[in-house]
């Protein structure tokens, strides 16, 4: 529209809009006017758009490599963000070219990795002279500043083995301690010691903050008279709302952020994105840093919601209740320490001191010790047959990227004319539960917005008007979304499967209703029927998942063990009408379309259609196809299946396909194999594979997969490892990697950096690049 909101037929003097009125047939000229209005504002926008490509910031994506024409930089492909970031810093990085800083900021803008630069020459040990032994040199600065010393070893002089936080460095890109040189060629993605190699770290796994989440109270243990010094009181707490082991990351915070500068000062040890080490965790270690990843705050229960909640940039924030800190002693001192935390307290090599945290980083468990019962019952109080957690927590995680439920930023919803329901510790919240009912009498389509990370029970049963066609299921009058805020992740526990459908079967059309699902981690609860899937009907136009995680199980249990597997769909011919008249009056063949989503098996019949792009489907090792029919899922044929970007751990048996980018792990049937084309795809190779026409596929056979991780809940699940065949991690669309990682666009990220250090490396230097690996 028009600047000011002022149309063009608004800007007319009175007199010609009277006349136009006054024609037969009237609004003439306005109708002229109104189909100018469109070229009009094109030309508007793309004037003012002008001013803003004088900009690398703002500028237009096209513009980008016309401004590095202007400064001479060659061109690259890939994530627009970091071509743009490249071109922005060209000036500083040429000035400080040669630097570890520039080498650092380089690698960040061309990949939006944490990264750390090292000389390898340091690390390589040295024979002092007998007759001039200096034990301080090497690098030691003077002992009087412990916090210089903190990470520097005497070179060639021992390792302090009596300091765990610091040999807990070893191996990582922050290693000081001395090496005999590597003079073989240093293979691709190694660690190479030598006078020439200058290793260029990266953390390819990004660490996602889950603002404010309700830990699981595991009981408390009270030790009656214990030693002087020892807690009487040990509080156990799980950090996963779903009880499963969780690896705790810290939040990278690049050095840029912290310099006045333009170019940054080198990468810290404990603040880049990657898992925290136990040792790093323990206060009075030499070497121990906690501060850098775990913090304590205070929050105030007594308001409505509340208050108090301000996040930090460390990894994990425990939220304790203002009312414990009276209840503290006089010079009451907070303590940490990493520690082996499987069977909580029981088998620590010391017992928990009074006012020490203990955090076992890789499981996602911690243990707090306490005096008195007063201020254990601010921290914990009972409830039925268990405990109930009033400290709340933020924690860091990590993923591969965007696909599945994060705390990600996420793009506005269509919000005109609809309902908006808000969900969560929010002024005016609703529970899920309210704010679902009543859907089978709404006049306008329903956004429900959860406003928090916490977890939401779910029942359709206890939903008044679900109990139809013999089953549950949310009666539709018009659309419904159920979305997460910005920046959260909520849970739901279901205890009984989602199912949807219109009020009137007749009322269905082409796109109405449409369900969907934005942002959300859907997972079952102890009462969620054994066996089923967790969305069971979708009587609907369309329904759309986006950006959520249909936990497909798989997981690994903190024995070792793997859980059991979780549907995700399942979706019959017939939609659920118990009555074959409403099952004739339904007039549209439904959409499921899963975008960048994770979900357990996809079992869909043949009379809906399946679009997934950007997608991991697992069937966790579970007998019936990733992929498949819900009627007959060995024998039958599921719905025609269009891909963009999938990795599919399971077997794959529908009626149709086509698509590229897809990893498909199991045996490969398309019923109607000759028509459909697949294209730039990896399959099993399974000999009873029916393929339809394919080009620029290969076999597993002929081209190595390798995934870092293929249990769920992993960092690097579904992440392809660099020992994977090129043609399977470069030659996917875009030129690019094949499956649902594709998107992020790592192959040409490492093709760039790699372009860059070539410019930047000085003579005799050879740069090597080597990602972190969880």
């Amino acid at each position: 529209m028009s600047e000011g909101n002022s149309t063009l037929f608004d800007r007319l003097p009175e007199i010609h809009r009277t006349r136009d009125v006054e024609q037969s047939p009237p609004g003439q000229l306005r109708a002229f006017l109104d189909a100018l209005e469109i070229p009009y504002d094109a030309l508007r926008e793309n004037i003012a758009q002008l001013y803003e490509d004088l900009f690398i910031d703002t500028c237009e994506d096209w513009v980008v490599p016309y401004i590095g024409d202007l400064l001479g930089v060659s061109h690259l492909e890939g994530d627009p963000r970091t071509l743009r970031a490249d071109i922005a810093d060209t000036i500083a990085l040429r000035r400080r070219k040669g630097t570890l800083g520039a080498i650092e900021r380089l690698a960040a803008d061309l990949t939006g990795w944490s990264s750390r630069a090292v000389e390898m020459r340091e690390n390589l040990g040295w024979t002092q002279h007998s007759n001039h032994q200096r034990p301080d040199a090497g690098g030691r600065p003077p002992l009087a500043d412990p916090a210089r010393t903190r990470f520097a070893p005497p070179r060639g002089g021992f390792a302090p083995i009596r300091d765990p936080a610091m040999l807990a460095l070893r191996g990582t890109p922050f290693d000081p301690f001395a090496y005999t040189a590597d003079v073989k060629p240093p293979p691709e993605g190694a660690r190479a010691v030598n006078l020439p190699n200058l290793a260029v770290f990266l953390w390819r796994l990004a660490a996602y903050r889950l603002p404010r989440i309700l830990p699981l109270a595991k009981g408390r243990t009270d030790r009656g008279a214990p030693p002087a010094g020892e807690a009487r009181f040990v509080l156990r707490f799980d950090l996963h709302p779903l009880d499963q082991p969780v690896r705790l990351f810290n939040t990278g915070r690049p050095g840029f952020l912290r310099a006045s500068g333009a170019i940054s000062p080198l990468a810290r040890p404990d603040e880049v994105s990657g898992p925290m080490l136990d040792a790093r965790l323990t206060s009075g270690s030499p070497a121990g840093h906690p501060d850098a990843y775990a913090r304590i705050d205070f929050y105030d229960a007594s308001t409505v919601p509340p208050s108090g909640f301000d996040i930090g940039d460390v990894g994990l924030q425990l939220f304790m209740p203002s009312t414990l800190a009276p209840l503290l002693p006089a010079g009451w001192a907070w303590r940490w320490r990493g520690d082996n935390l499987c069977a909580f307290e029981t088998g620590l090599r010391r017992p928990v001191a009074s006012g020490e945290i203990v955090i076992d980083p890789d499981i996602g468990r911690l243990v707090i010790g306490l005096d008195t019962a007063a201020q254990a019952d601010e921290l914990m109080v009972p409830s039925g047959f268990g405990f109930v957690s009033r400290m709340f927590a933020a924690f860091a995680y990590g993923a591969v990227g965007p696909v599945g439920a994060h705390p990600v930023s996420r793009g506005a919803v269509a919000t005109a004319g609809a309902e908006i329901r808000r969900v969560g510790d929010v002024p005016g919240g609703l529970t899920l539960q309210a704010a679902l009912a009543g859907l089978d009498s709404a006049t306008a389509a329903i956004v429900v917005q959860i406003e928090d990370s916490l977890t939401h029970a779910l029942d359709l049963s206890a939903i008044a008007g679900t109990s139809v066609d013999g089953g549950v299921s949310l009666r539709l009058a018009r659309s419904l979304t159920i979305r997460a805020a910005d920046g959260h992740r909520p849970i739901l526990r279901l205890a009984t499967p989602l199912a949807f459908r219109p009020v009137a079967a007749s009322a269905a059309g082409p796109g109405d209703p449409v369900v969907r699902l934005e942002g959300l981690y859907l997972a079952p609860d102890s009462a969620f029927p054994a066996g089923a899937a967790l969305i069971s009907r979708a009587a609907v136009a369309r329904l759309e998942i986006a950006g959520c995680t249909l936990a497909p199980g798989g997981h690994s249990l903190r024995n070792g063990a793997r859980a059991a597997a979780q549907a995700a769909l399942h979706l019959a011919n017939g939609y659920g009408f118990s009555n074959p008249a409403e099952e004739a009056a339904f007039a549209p063949t439904p959409d499921i379309i899963l975008q960048r989503s994770i979900a357990g098996a996809l079992a869909v019949d043949d009379r809906y259609r399946l679009d997934v792009e950007d997608t991991i489907v697992d069937a966790a090792g579970a007998a019936p196809p990733a992929i498949g029919a819900a009627t007959n899922p060995a024998t039958g044929w599921g719905a025609a299946l269009a891909f963009s970007g999938l990795t599919c751990f399971g077997a794959t048996r529908v009626s149709a396909v086509g698509g590229s980018g897809g990893i498909f792990t199991g045996r490969f049937e398309v019923l109607d194999n000759q028509h459909g084309c697949v294209k730039w795809s990896a399959f099993a190779g399974d000999p009873q594979d029916r393929p339809p026409p394919n080009h620029f596929c290969v076999r597993a056979s002929e081209a190595r997969i390798v995934f870092t991780s293929r249990r769920f809940g992993d960092g690097a699940y579904a992440q392809l490892a660099r020992e994977t065949d090129h043609r399977v991690s470069t030659r996917g669309p875009r030129d690019d990697a094949m499956g649902a990682f594709g998107f992020a666009l790592e192959a040409h990220k490492f093709a760039n950096l790699n372009i860059r250090l070539r410019e930047f490396m000085p003579a005799g230097v050879r740069a090597l690049v080597v990602p972190v690996l969880e």
